[in-house]
């Protein structure tokens, strides 16, 4: 199912509008809901459900998912773990942190009952930042991650036997009954069971290493790979690097937002890439071959055709973003350097042109050079 794209796992066609998408998830949401359907792999069924919903039903990461397509967007390699931990976690692109989307649609009702027992550790969220010639390559780095993460010593379970025991004050229900009387009748209010926090297990003998609680807090380092044409803003997931869940239960994951930095030579449109260049006047009316150096260093001709106007962009095929085996393009505009200062010879050749151009009349010997003493600066002393 994993390698299925998202518009496959709704059912629904890449012209779908938004209505279908949310006709399709509501469907599928009530069939594969793990309070409702209790077929093996329902639970994770739903979540792909979700998961594809989440990209699909916002238009900015459609556009991108559409763009990048479902392995770069989805499986964009492995997390390397340093430092142990006890479980492992698959990497993979994710750009919605979403929720159970269940809920918002039905109320969350029906989740009330699953809410008791071994629960799901917390989501954590990093920021990183990276130059925009490592987003355009792709780039692996080593972040820093301080979580909780099940105890060594008595293996997540809080107990230095390693065996929990059903909690005897809410009956392993996790959950504990307050009745109270009114002028309305009688009312009945479930809360949380002090004693065991919910789990509806305690630990045989507490842990001395984490107390009974199961988990310890440490620092370990995570190497991450941004794929190649990674966006500004974009969310990376690495599977179970979050918060330790209850001793049972899957640990959290780890999203890192990544925020590229703005570059000094070039500016990312798309998948393209920009950059200025400057040519003098004689370059742009002869035409020319200049040097542009690229993103990654490399330097690269460009042919500048004769009568090339101020502004206009000039496009090298396959200099710009990479990704998905379609490079895009870099654009490369052209600035016409009008010089401030000339040279007695250069003033004479410019002055030549004007009479050929037939703008060199006595109103410009008047004014000390018309145009180009406009344009130049006057006479050079």
């Amino acid at each position: 199912m994993a390698a299925r794209d998202y518009y496959e796992r709704l059912g629904i066609p890449r012209t779908a509008d938004e209505k279908e998408i949310r006709k399709a998830y509501r469907n599928l949401a009530r069939q594969y809901h793990p309070d409702v359907c209790k077929e093996p792999g329902a639970e994770e069924r739903f979540k792909e459900i979700n998961e594809a919903y989440a990209t699909l039903s916002d238009a900015e990461k459609r556009a991108q998912y559409d763009r990048m397509g479902h392995e770069t967007f989805t499986n964009a390699s492995k997390g390397s773990y340093a430092g142990g931990g006890g479980f492992e976690g698959g990497f993979s692109s994710d750009f919605s942190g979403f929720g159970d989307i269940f809920d918002a649609f039905f109320g969350g009702g029906a989740r009330g009952q699953a809410s008791r027992g071994p629960q799901r550790g917390a989501d954590l969220l990093m920021r990183i930042q990276v130059p925009l010639e490592e987003a355009v390559a792709g780039v692996e780095r080593e972040v820093e991650v301080l979580h909780t993460e099940p105890c060594a010593a008595c293996d997540g379970t809080g107990s230095e036997t390693k065996t929990i025991t059903t909690c005897p004050q809410c009956g392993g229900t996790g959950q504990v009954r307050q009745a109270s009387q009114t002028i309305f009748g009688q009312f009945v209010r479930m809360s949380s069971c002090p004693r065991c926090g919910g789990r509806g297990r305690i630990p045989e003998k507490p842990c001395r290493t984490c107390g009974g609680a199961g988990t310890q807090r440490v620092r370990r380092t995570v190497t991450v790979r941004i794929p190649a044409g990674i966006e500004h803003g974009m969310r990376l997931r690495v599977e179970g690097y979050g918060e330790a869940g209850d001793y049972g239960a899957p640990n959290g994951d780890l999203y890192i937002e990544v925020h590229v930095l703005p570059h000094e030579r070039f500016v990312r449109l798309g998948d393209n890439l920009e950059t200025v260049i400057e040519v003098s006047p004689a370059q742009a009316v002869l035409g020319s071959t200049v040097e542009v150096k690229t993103i990654d260093g490399r330097t690269v001709e460009l042919k500048v055709p004769s009568g090339v106007q101020h502004n206009t962009a000039l496009r090298i095929p396959g200099e710009g973003v990479r990704r998905r085996g379609r490079p895009g393009d870099l654009l490369v505009r052209v600035r016409i350097a009008v010089p401030r200062r000339l040279s007695d010879e250069e003033r004479e050749h410019y002055t030549r042109i004007l009479e050929l151009e037939g703008k060199a009349g006595s109103h410009a010997e008047k004014k000390g050079g018309g145009i180009l003493s406009d344009l130049f600066g006057g006479k050079k002393k």
